[in-house]
């Protein structure tokens, strides 16, 4: 009986999200979205847990890579990051710098994804996930189904963060 609640269980869990089909409607994802929250297993300083993060914009590049954009404030100075991501055989998985995999998932939520990277940091296995969406609030369903995936990479849902959104509704933050 155990067991056929952990299959039913997990079957209900992974329905909630599937791997973005990047062959398929794929202009849907373009545009700004808003980090609603993140976590991983990287140590982040105390104080650089809660700062402000900006909308990030996805778009299309002439060779068909991706690109996710989004200007984050260092030093006292706007810098602008650039991302290029390029599609793999895998469904809803993309690669950036060579060797950092990237996931995108669909939620059954309008206009909320799941995005994870996977990496090697120092010979350290390491993974961050954000849920994003098209407004600054999270949707509380979205959340939910957040929590549940971070626990499916084993990783505490207690470490959630809720950032402070900086920006506007056109994407580009209000840096002077």
């Amino acid at each position: 009986m155990k067991i056929l609640f952990l299959i039913v269980f997990f079957s209900v869990v992974h329905a909630s999200w599937t791997p973005v089909n990047f062959d398929k409607n794929i202009s849907k994802y373009f545009g700004v979205w808003y980090v609603n929250a993140w976590t991983g297993n990287v140590d982040i300083p105390e104080d650089k847990r809660h700062q402000k993060i900006p909308p990030f914009i996805v778009r299309a590049l002439p060779n068909g890579k991706l690109e996710a954009r989004l200007t984050l404030k260092k030093n006292g100075r706007c810098e602008e990051i650039k991302l290029t991501l390029e599609k793999t055989k895998e469904p809803g998985k993309m690669t950036t710098w060579g060797r950092q995999i990237v996931g995108i998932l669909s939620l059954r939520i309008e206009d909320q994804i799941i995005v994870y990277i996977e990496s090697k940091m120092n010979g350290k296995n390491v993974i961050m996930m954000e849920l994003a969406g098209r407004n600054v609030a999270a949707h509380p369903e979205a959340m939910k189904v957040f929590k549940q995936f971070v626990r499916s990479k084993g990783q505490d849902e207690t470490k959630i963060i809720v950032p402070e959104l900086e920006g506007n509704k056109d994407g580009f933050s209000n840096f002077s």
